[in-house]
């Protein structure tokens, strides 16, 4: 009996998350004290990600965009598994190589001031500070699986989003770095290409930002002593300026803590569900 290929996409990706698992345990490293753990995170286990996504999105736009990615590919019924890659161990060295590299003279500085920092704050991408040259080899690591995957055909990126937000609700909480390698959907640079974000963005929302965040991309010439910005069509008819504004730190503050209650409380919920 003839099977249809739709039915396999996720038994396919599987496999090779594990192939690609197994290339991040193969891959060489400087220092040989890396030790890696990993998880497959499939379909049932995206919904949850995806709201943590949207939680830490409000602190980082870039895990709205990966919001976007798992959404669209569950809205269209294309498979997605993720291969979530982390390791412990980065934020302490016994190499003795001194190196500095830290921003630290001695291994033995950069060690005791590691012990200071018990929890990172809520949106932090990894629970530093780390060892550069274990944080080297743990993206050596990351590499080979992503290798793997395009030897295979298998569209992926490796992204901090995803494994920032899985760290967050319980998948290997305890490693000091987590990323998550999306394998699928099957199609041609997904994860590069965005197509689905206009969907989620407008046009206008995005120039406002890019405006907002690379304002000197859109300055005229700036000899004059102005800053004068090109952001209408017919800019030159009526003066547009941007200024530095400090940020309110309470709102700020306030800001994180109740981000801060809403990953609790979705992390309680996937525990309870595990």
């Amino acid at each position: 009996m003839s099977i249809k290929f739709e039915e396999l996409q996720e038994e396919t990706l599987l496999d090779v998350a594990k192939l690609c698992a197994a290339a991040v345990l193969k891959a060489p490293q400087i220092t040989g004290r890396v030790k890696f753990e990993m998880e497959i995170l499939k379909k049932e286990e995206l919904p949850n990600l995806i709201e943590a996504l949207m939680i830490l999105g409000r602190l980082h736009m870039f895990c709205m965009l990966s919001a976007a990615a798992y959404s669209t590919a569950l809205q269209e019924g294309k498979p997605v598994v993720i291969l979530l890659i982390g390791a412990s161990g980065l934020r302490q060295s016994e190499l003795n190589w001194n190196c500095g590299a830290c921003g630290f003279k001695t291994c033995g500085e950069f060690n005791a001031y590691a012990k200071t920092i018990k929890e990172p704050p809520v949106g932090a991408l990894i629970h530093g500070p780390v060892c550069n040259w274990k944080m080297i080899d743990y993206a050596q690591g990351c590499t080979w699986a992503c290798a793997t995957a395009w030897a295979n055909n298998i569209t992926n990126r490796i992204e901090i989003a995803s494994g920032m937000a899985a760290k967050a609700i319980g998948y290997l909480e305890h490693c000091d770095v987590v990323h998550g390698l999306p394998l699928g959907p099957m199609e041609e640079l997904y994860w590069y290409s965005r197509r689905f974000i206009n969907q989620f963005m407008s046009y206008d929302l995005w120039k406002e930002r890019l405006q907002e965040m690379f304002g000197v991309l859109f300055q005229t010439f700036v000899g004059d002593g102005r800053t004068d910005l090109k952001i209408t069509d017919d800019w030159w008819m009526q003066r547009h300026t941007s200024k530095v504004q400090p940020v309110s730190m309470e709102e700020y503050e306030e800001m994180k803590k109740g981000i801060a209650r809403d990953i609790e409380d979705l992390k309680k919920r996937v525990k309870g569900g595990k």
